[in-house]
């Protein structure tokens, strides 16, 4: 952290410094000095501790949840006989968890009985981008673990408390607070917050974070392109700008560059879903994400089940670690994500290189290859001021372009992006284009790139 912004506030009068936090800061500073230590333990070690907790989940969802006490005696009886039994190999075949399993047991996933030092319950709400709402229970101890992660991307990318953030999200009013909010609020003194719903329109956006000026700005990777480039195209650039954090949706493959070049800033990254919380954090040295492996498993799994190697992409699936009001054991979130090497920054925590998004975010030609499609949309805004873009495949030779942009495009300019991206994807698409004044996000709030309607059946 930066020399002197991150001094703990004391609840002592006159005792400024060294601090003696209240009950609460104390609580979150000495998870933070757990997990300082935890993400330097061998991975053998790390292991070790995180079949400790499963254990331990384990032996509390077979007394207190219907559904893992019928599905654990069914297909794992010794570990039903004696949790303690349970091992990583034993683990692998405990069953797959899905959207729709979790969404048609119903009360089967909640416990019966919490232990009361976890808290009370809460409910989050979720439809991703797949339109399968689901509802999760989670405990006072779970949301404590959620905003300890999000102190601990703040602490590795060495961001200034005293600084101002601002957050431009779904689901938010217009606001302004003292302080950023739950994750540092317990713990540290910071700079005061403002925060502006997503809905609101895009020049009154920028004219806000002008005005605002912020050390920090939060936001969906969507929103912060459009941003960036209506600020580019207007020449209306924010000063002042230490990093922007992003969350929620597929990172576009041009976003870090844009902020580089039009706002010279960093892009932070963070992998979460509403389900599990935060699943994986960007490293501090790369672009690359660090499972957050004390609190969450996350399996990158082939179609048949085993490990992906290092390079491979493969489903994801999560178990939550810490929330003992709905257990989510082995559950399959619906996003792939390519298996990294470990780390040179000296962390152990597991590596994702890349967050690939959802199986229908994937393309397919007439060949019958099915891939992850790249999408240079800033080579676009060299032709043309497109503002934002999807790609729709409804055929395995045709792609229906949906773009937004003040006039219709020339017929060179889509001759020029059809080019362009027929050469990024190794195919000669037919693209159709279609001028919209905005184009739908999905039924979760996330904006997806490129959407296929003819992929083959996954295995």
């Amino acid at each position: 952290m930066r020399s002197g912004s991150a001094i703990p506030l004391s609840a002592v009068t006159g005792q400024v410094w060294p601090a003696v936090p209240q009950a609460a800061g104390q609580t979150m500073l000495a998870a933070q000095f757990q997990l300082e230590r935890s993400q330097w333990w061998p991975a053998e070690t790390l292991a070790r501790r995180q079949l400790e907790q499963l254990r331990s989940l384990t032996a509390f969802a077979l007394k207190q949840v219907p559904h893992y006490r019928e599905l654990i005696a069914q297909h794992l009886p010794e570990v039903a006989r004696d949790p303690n039994s349970l091992t990583w190999e034993s683990f692998a075949q405990w069953p797959i968890l899905n959207k729709a399993d979790l969404r048609d047991r119903g009360t089967a996933m909640l416990a019966a009985a919490l232990p009361q030092d976890h808290g009370g319950m809460s409910w989050n709400f979720t439809s991703g981008s797949t339109g399968v709402p689901v509802r999760c229970a989670l405990t006072m101890v779970a949301h404590f673990f959620r905003s300890a992660l999000a102190l601990r991307s703040y602490i590795w990318h060495d961001l200034d408390f005293s600084l101002k953030y601002a957050d431009i999200r779904p689901g938010i009013g217009a606001g302004r607070a003292p302080g950023w909010g739950a994750s540092t609020n317990a713990a540290f003194a910071t700079g005061p917050s403002a925060s502006l719903p997503t809905t609101t329109d895009l020049n009154a956006q920028l004219d806000w974070l002008l005005a605002e000026a912020p050390g920090y700005l939060h936001s969906t990777p969507s929103n912060l392109r459009a941003l960036v480039l209506r600020s580019r195209e207007t020449g209306r650039i924010p000063r002042g700008l230490d990093a922007v954090v992003s969350y929620a949706e597929s990172l576009p493959v041009d976003l870090r560059q844009l902020l580089r070049e039009v706002w010279n800033t960093r892009l932070i990254d963070i992998y979460s879903c509403t389900e599990t919380g935060t699943i994986a954090l960007q490293c501090p040295r790369h672009d690359h994400y660090h499972v957050q492996s004390e609190l969450v498993i996350a399996e990158v799994l082939r179609d048949d089940g085993s490990s992906c190697a290092t390079g491979e992409v493969g489903r994801l699936v999560l178990t939550d670690l810490c929330n003992f009001g709905m257990p989510l054991i082995r559950y399959e979130i619906g996003d792939y994500a390519e298996a990294g090497a470990t780390c040179d920054c000296g962390r152990q925590l597991p590596v994702l290189k890349r967050i690939m998004g959802r199986r229908r975010n994937m393309a397919v030609d007439p060949d019958g290859r099915v891939f992850w499609p790249a999408f240079p949309s800033d080579a676009w805004y060299q032709i043309a001021p497109v503002r934002q873009a999807q790609l729709v495949q409804h055929t395995p030779a045709s792609i229906e372009v949906r773009y937004v942009m003040e006039r219709d495009l020339s017929e060179a300019e889509q001759a020029q992006i059809a080019a362009i991206q027929g050469s990024e994807m190794r195919y000669p698409f037919e693209f159709r284009f279609s001028r919209v004044s905005a184009i739908a996000r999905s039924p979760g709030e996330k904006f997806e790139e490129f959407i296929s309607l003819c992929l083959p059946e996954a295995p």
